[in-house]
């Protein structure tokens, strides 16, 4: 995870989309490798395999904790409560789950994070620490519908990736062009946090935030955010994608940390998408 540092304002860049987990399969150009690595590959399953069973232990025992599982339990029952809207339920389906094969170094990585359609023949909209170092990804729509990334466009200073795929009628959500949000802005946001899909959350707009080593500003949001949810939208209360998710920040406000979501705004995936259409 990355870090922005300021005197005053250190942003802490956590909770992001990656480090799912690691994968001992690479593509054909590693072969060569792989076949070095083979002797002493059976002793590494072993090995990884016990600590595998010991690391599914320890979360089972954790997510047994009511500390863990009271903000997950309330996290599904708001969503479940929002999603009873239908203009939700619209912008519901046009949210996708985004699997990465990165490469680091000798090794594959495997992420997920979150995206979001906004062409009927698909361009999703994401983070570029979402897709960075990507060998190949996958895009599934709530519908089960999975396509592969035809190719794809990124601004790494921004934080922002564009993926076109070969689709037809795809579900997809309107961007607003109207402005930055307003302070006190009524938001949603909808995406793949702690492994679960398609969450609903609610909160607000709080701050704007200019960042040392980054072009343009940010906005935060107290709608509650958690590793997943990088690349997810932020709506407001016309349905129109007014910014995306790609970090968080523990503040500090009278000795005590509040933890905020953060966000690009949509001026920035405006520009983005036309350079690269």
């Amino acid at each position: 995870m990355s870090r922005y540092d300021k005197d005053e304002e250190r942003l802490f860049q956590e909770d992001d989309a990656g480090d799912a987990g690691y994968e001992d399969e690479f593509e054909d150009e590693f072969d060569e490798e792989l076949e070095e690595m083979r002797r002493g590959r059976s002793v590494l399953v072993r090995v990884v395999a016990f600590f595998t069973a010991v690391a599914f232990l320890g979360l089972v025992v954790l997510t047994s904790l009511p500390a863990f599982r009271a903000p997950l339990s309330e996290l599904v029952a708001d969503s479940l409560q929002l999603e009873q809207d239908i203009n939700v339920k619209l912008l519901q389906k046009a949210v996708v789950q985004i699997d990465v094969v990165a490469r680091e170094s000798i090794t594959a990585q495997q992420k997920s994070g979150t995206g979001f359609n906004i062409d009927p023949r698909g361009v999703i909209v994401t983070n570029y620490h979402v897709i960075e170092n990507a060998q190949n990804m996958t895009i599934k729509f709530p519908n089960g519908k999975i396509f592969k990334a035809d190719h794809w466009s990124s601004r790494p200073e921004i934080d922002l990736a564009v993926i076109s795929l070969k689709g037809e009628g795809l579900p997809a959500v309107p961007l607003g062009s109207s402005g930055l949000p307003s302070r006190g802005d009524k938001i949603r946001v909808v995406g793949n946090p702690l492994g679960l899909n398609n969450i609903v959350a609610e909160g607000r707009v709080k701050d704007y935030l200019q960042l040392k080593d980054r072009p343009g500003r940010i906005f935060t949001i107290d709608a509650p955010i958690f590793h997943g949810n990088s690349g997810s939208p932020v709506f407001n209360r016309e349905g129109r994608v007014v910014g995306v998710v790609f970090a968080t920040w523990n503040r500090k406000s009278e000795g005590k940390k509040n933890k905020v979501g953060l966000a690009i705004p949509v001026q920035e995936v405006l520009q983005m998408n036309r350079s690269f259409s």
